[in-house]
């Protein structure tokens, strides 16, 4: 018999329930059945708690050194800020030289740093220029290890399951994302900032471990892959996604959400501290909370698979976004505020991974280090300037006035690209 045509699911479908049949659960998880997968989604969990504590202590390090939101901003922007000037060179890196020997470099690269930063916040040689500092440099290697992460998840399982590993591993990113703050506040009021830090060092450790046990196959290139000019290689990565005007389109909307929506996430410590006043133990309930409604969509995505109105689905989690990001805005309480985040985590993780799996798709293997590296520079390649952007605003006109602004702005982005860009709303 046929497989049935794969089920319609605009956000959130009528239908969804229908679908839960036992045949459809069986395939949830259908990509861990790849031991490599397995490996590699686990260390890259554990990996990712870390972060997240290191980022919650790490935010409220800068504001008791500053006492500013403006350093928020700042310190968020040298984090970023590399995603927009290399990223696009990790992704040619990643088309032309071995994947998991490139990202293991990356690894072991900021496990040094985080353990650098470590010892001198525990000595207390550590200033706020010096975090700034640490901050630029890992988000220089995470420049080149992104778009090198993303192609390897892609080799590792077998093309009818990339969706579900895509899913999965925003799961897993996100679950992190609920826990590493979580943990990150707990780490802050036993073994304070440096402890933190210390955690993440030691994190690193899962995923080099995972990946020396992944076996990556060999990059499949164009013939002409290495003799092609590093700038005519990006403009070839440019020159697909341009024929595909839909995908280019769902890129514009993510990179819209990242440069007007991440103050929702930059400003947190101040919303925690000075608006809701719920302390170092509220930010990570907040994070938290953001954390969890991603690991619910990462969840919901993996379980439709293969799902009709992929780009419907994109452009009605984006309205639920801006919907959020408003509400938290104007909030002054902190059930409201957790229900806002939960939404928003909720949102922006549906849409991305969707966005994800499309690229992921469409695109050949000897392009698809430089098409992840698009997907990651719209992503994150607005974040410095979103970044910048909600510290200085914020500082000006307070963070709630900031944020309100700015998800306003972002809503009549969205509505125009649902409205008048057709082509995105008819993407299967």
């Amino acid at each position: 018999m046929a497989d049935a045509p794969p089920p319609a699911s605009p956000i959130l479908p009528a239908s969804l329930w229908q679908q839960l049949s036992s045949r459809e659960l069986k395939h949830l998880g259908s990509a861990l059945r790849h031991r490599d997968f397995r490996f590699f989604l686990g260390g890259a969990f554990l990996s990712n708690v870390g972060s997240w504590m290191q980022s919650v202590a790490q935010a409220w390090l800068v504001l008791h050194l500053t006492d500013s939101p403006f350093y928020l901003g700042l310190d968020a922007f040298a984090n970023t800020l590399p995603l927009a000037a290399f990223s696009l060179l990790g992704g040619v890196a990643a088309d032309r030289f071995d994947r998991k020997k490139l990202l293991l470099w990356t690894q072991w690269v900021m496990l040094f740093l985080a353990l650098v930063q470590a010892v001198m916040t525990q000595v207390h040689l550590i200033r706020v220029w010096h975090v700034i500092f640490f901050s630029f440099c890992t988000g220089l290697t995470q420049a080149i290890a992104w778009p090198v992460y993303q192609a390897v998840l892609a080799n590792i399982v077998q093309r009818e399951h990339m969706s579900n590993a895509i899913a999965l591993n925003s799961t897993q990113f996100n679950l992190a994302r609920t826990l590493g703050p979580l943990l990150g506040a707990m780490g802050l009021s036993v073994f304070g900032t440096a402890g933190c830090f210390y955690a993440n060092a030691v994190s690193f450790v899962a995923v080099i471990a995972a990946l020396v046990r992944v076996h990556q196959p060999t990059n499949r290139r164009s013939p002409d892959s290495v003799e092609t000019g590093v700038i005519a290689s990006i403009r070839e990565g440019f020159g697909y996604l341009a024929t595909e005007k839909s995908l280019a389109w769902v890129l514009v909307t993510m990179a819209a959400t990242t440069l007007l929506g991440i103050p929702l996430v930059t400003l947190l410590p101040v919303f925690a501290r000075d608006i809701l006043k719920v302390g170092a133990t509220g930010l990570g309930i907040l994070v938290g909370a953001f954390g969890a409604g991603a690991v619910f969509s990462g969840i919901l995505v993996a379980f439709l698979g293969d799902f009709r109105g992929k780009g419907l689905f994109v452009m009605r989690s984006a309205l639920l976004f801006v919907g959020a990001m408003i509400g938290f805005a104007v909030s002054l309480n902190m059930l409201v505020s957790v229900i806002c985040l939960f939404l928003a985590g909720f949102a922006m993780v549906g849409y991305a991974s969707v966005i994800n799996t499309m690229i992921q798709s469409a695109v050949p293997d000897h392009l698809r280090g430089r098409a992840m590296s698009l997907f990651v520079f719209s992503f994150g390649g607005c974040m410095p300037f979103g970044n910048l952007m909600a510290g200085y605003l914020a500082h000006v006109f307070t963070a709630p006035r900031a944020l309100l602004g700015q998800g306003l702005v972002l809503g009549c982005v969205v509505l125009y690209i649902f409205y008048v860009r057709t082509e995105v709303r008819l993407r299967v």
